[in-house]
């Protein structure tokens, strides 16, 4: 069982490359560079803390014992890093094919780390359903974190330039909504199915689950899926006016529910093991 800053610190890397992922859906020709610079340096800053915050997790993993695959998922973690720094060098010129191979690159390294990362949290085999639903749920809370985080930051910039095109707005939204949703559905549909052919592991973080923290799960599902679910149906509402300010108020709204509801998830992840 990992403990809760290993569990926490997850959280700033999923941010960074979930927003990645939520960029790569607004129309690049549409958005002025700024942007891309503002909302990218958010990011970025945000791996580098979480690059930061687990190195020193990284240096006592290597220092007591040295596995092939921890040096993948350091190897990985770094390179992320390194590609979304290259990234965000390129907005600065107009290396055009050098940017979208950054981009690209720093999206493949992320992703890979977080399956790496999401490895650590489970003992059983590689061709086992911990393997699968562990890097999915990771991937899922990824993209809910990133989405909630650039559709706030994008609302920011309509607040700037007045007479854009709402089509990014609601491309991002509808992003947002769609990771909630799959979010939702891998709760409902996934987790039953860990739950009557997980590992040994699996049922006793179960059983603690319902034992000790029934409460905690109850408030993740309550603030992380359910407020952020009706909170999105208004800013739909205040997007078809259009107010974009409305809007982005109830973006930094979703953002503390969804927010909130992760930090929860990685208190869950710590004391049971489950990725809820």
């Amino acid at each position: 069982m990992q403990g809760f800053s290993s569990s926490f610190l997850i959280f700033f890397q999923q941010i960074a490359l979930g927003g990645l992922f939520a960029i790569s859906v607004t129309p690049f020709h549409e958005l002025e560079r700024a942007f891309y610079k503002s909302t990218g340096g958010v990011l970025f800053i945000i791996a580098l803390l979480g690059l930061w915050g687990k190195s020193g997790i990284y240096w006592e993993s290597i220092s007591q014992v040295f596995t092939w695959g921890i040096a993948a998922e350091i190897s990985f973690h770094v390179a992320f890093v390194v590609t979304f720094a290259c990234y965000m060098t390129s907005l600065w010129t107009d290396w055009q094919r050098f940017r979208a191979r950054s981009f690209s690159a720093s999206i493949i390294t992320g992703l890979i780390g977080l399956i790496l990362t999401a490895r650590g949290f489970h003992s059983a085999s590689v061709f086992s359903l911990e393997s699968v639903i562990y890097p999915a749920s990771f991937f899922l809370s990824s993209l809910l974190l990133g989405s909630v985080t650039v559709g706030m930051l994008i609302g920011h910039w309509y607040l700037i330039d007045t007479g854009q095109s709402l089509d990014p707005f609601v491309r991002i939204y509808k992003f947002f909504v769609v990771a909630l949703l799959l979010q939702a559905a891998c709760f409902v549909l996934v987790l039953p199915v860990l739950y009557f052919h997980g590992s040994p592991q699996i049922d006793a973080g179960f059983a603690r689950l319902w034992t000790n923290h029934a409460t905690l799960w109850a408030l993740r599902v309550l603030v992380g899926q359910i407020a952020p679910l009706i909170l999105s149906g208004m800013i739909w509402r205040t997007l078809k006016i259009p107010h974009t300010m409305a809007a982005t108020g109830l973006f930094y709204m979703a953002l503390l529910g969804v927010f909130v509801g992760e930090i929860l998830g990685r208190q869950i992840l710590a004391l049971t093991s489950l990725p809820l």
